[in-house]
């Protein structure tokens, strides 16, 4: 049920509001969520403010957000004393920086979590917000105690089962129509899970679509075998892999293909029978997402890539085909023989808001410090999207311009590969003195750094990146698929011998070795140009 913020303000205006807090209410919030020293507490959907001036009176320090300025003005104008501040937000679908940087000790929900469309996402994402030992708390009709035609506002068993999913504590208290849901600990393990597979002396063929949205959040449904599960299904007689992933992602969501590409061919096996499972990536879409086989599925939610690591139970072939897309963002997965594609893939674009105004302020931090001083530098820290190649962390962290993020380990447990500090990957860059449409080789992979100084090449530029780890070099070209320049050729090698098949004839325009290397291997000086920089 679509409902705009001007309709919510109206609503407000008009003096139309929820039912009041009550005693019960008051009595689980002083039990479960007694205010500590200094506590901090976020009312979300705070509505008229009743919740936000309570949570006050505990000894709370009260951000109260709602998105309707309506019912903000209402709240200001009943509580003038209210020691509250009031934000104007869309908590689903604006960026938050409104909130600030300080941790949580309590986040409610009272009577609003129904109202969103990605509740498993924005729970997650203000879960994150909590500091340790910190609590979510859900107050929410149920849907078996609402009549039909207010059924929006209320969740059904299914519905609470998704929501509550992920989270390492869960309690529920019951009270009449009423339930509350006590959240702690927003990051339990995704867990791979199976679903019963009928008998058969055949191989189970599938495909399964990886779709994205505008903000590069990709598409999961809840399913009634109580799994989070990607949009596919069977491949139906002789049907083309692409053809059949863009009809299930029809069949399943209302979402209508404008672009399909397999991208990897999975082989495992499900309780003894063979599967193969073709995984597509959509790189565009029409329609309305809608849940089109209620029998199957219960919602249909967009998810923050870096949070995949955190769901729950996932269907093993979704997890796997989202770990094709993107490697390493589920780890733990059960082991899948994997075949990438060949093909030509092109970009797939999409970011919030949020990962602008970070990456925006991350190179503002490297700029201040010296690191970039060249224009073209400077303009490829700002339109990189670094966070897309460093998938399995949030965007706070890989927008910290200090911060390396590793991305491989060995068997104990030493960093192998990581995508180094922003101002770091920079002061290389600089370091080179390049020029526009240069090729330069970088020995030791990730895909970020190589991105970044094709951006800054120009787009005649080039950048060969040659790294001996075979899980490093597939990471880059996938991610540099995902969203690269199509500038960037990921080789699989020992980096001490250089690219030979790649130097241009005069030699590479610059080298820059990003590993520890305790010499200068001859190859780095045979391919490098008259005049070139290493």
């Amino acid at each position: 049920m679509a409902i705009t913020r001007a309709d919510w303000s109206e609503r407000y205006t008009e003096g139309r509001g929820f039912r009041r807090l009550g005693d019960e209410e008051k009595g689980l919030l002083v039990e479960h969520a007694p205010a500590p020293e200094g506590g901090r507490a976020l009312d979300v959907g705070c509505g008229t403010g009743e919740m936000s001036v309570y949570l006050a009176s505990l000894g709370y320090t009260v951000d109260g957000a709602d998105f309707a300025e309506g019912a903000l003005e209402k709240a200001r104008t009943d509580h003038p004393d209210a020691e509250v501040r009031w934000l104007c937000l869309d908590i689903e679908r604006d960026d938050a920086a409104p909130l600030g940087n300080d941790l949580y000790d309590l986040v409610v929900f009272r009577l609003s979590v129904a109202f969103l469309n990605d509740r498993t996402r924005v729970l997650h994402t203000l879960g994150r917000r909590l500091r340790e030992g910190g609590t979510m708390l859900i107050i929410t009709p149920l849907a078996a105690h609402t009549p039909a035609e207010k059924r929006h506002i209320a969740l059904d068993e299914d519905e609470i089962a998704a929501l509550t999913c992920g989270w390492t504590s869960v309690q529920r208290i019951t009270a009449g129509d009423l339930a509350t849901l006590v959240l702690r600990g927003p990051c339990a393990d995704t867990v791979a899970v199976e679903r019963s597979v009928p008998a058969t002396g055949y191989a189970v063929a599938g495909a399964l679509a990886v779709v994205t949205d505008e903000h590069g959040r990709v598409l999961l449904g809840w399913s009634k075998r109580g799994m989070w599960e990607a949009p596919g299904g069977k491949i139906d007689g002789a049907e083309p892999l692409d053809g059949a992933g863009v009809r299930e992602l029809a069949e399943e969501t209302g979402l209508h293909a404008t672009g399909a590409s397999v991208v990897s061919i999975l082989t495992d096996a499900a309780q003894g029978v063979p599967r193969v499972t073709a995984v597509i990536r959509i790189a565009g879409f029409t329609g309305t997402l809608t849940t089109a086989e209620p029998e199957k599925f219960t919602r249909w939610e967009w998810h923050d890539v870096h949070g995949l690591g955190c769901l729950g139970p996932v269907f093993t072939p979704a997890a796997n085909a989202l770990d094709a897309v993107w490697p390493g963002v589920i780890p733990g997965l059960p082991p899948v023989n994997a075949y990438p594609t060949a093909a030509e893939l092109t970009p797939v674009p999409g970011e919030p808001a949020e990962a602008v105004r970070l990456r925006h302020r991350m190179a503002d931090a490297v700029i201040a410090g010296g690191w970039a001083p060249s224009a073209v530098v400077q303009e490829a820290l700002r339109t990189v999207p670094r966070h897309r190649f460093a998938p399995e962390t949030d965007l706070k962290t890989a927008y910290d311009d200090d911060l390396a993020v590793v991305t491989r380990r060995d068997e104990n447990g030493r960093a192998t590969s990581s995508v180094s500090a922003a101002w770091l990957q920079a002061d290389m860059a600089e370091q080179l003195q390049l020029k526009p449409g240069a090729t330069v080789l970088e020995v030791g992979s990730g895909g970020y750094n190589a991105e970044l100084l094709a951006h800054a090449l120009g787009e005649r530029g080039r950048v060969v990146t040659v790294d001996v780890d075979r899980y490093v070099v597939h990471r880059t070209q996938r991610l540099c698929a995902e969203a690269g320049s199509g500038r960037v050729t990921a080789v699989l090698g020992d980096g001490g011998l250089g690219a030979p098949g790649h130097v241009p004839a005069d030699g590479f325009d610059g080298i820059v070795i990003t590993h520890n290397a305790s010499d200068i291997a001859p190859a780095w000086r045979e391919q490098l140009a008259e005049g070139a920089r290493l």
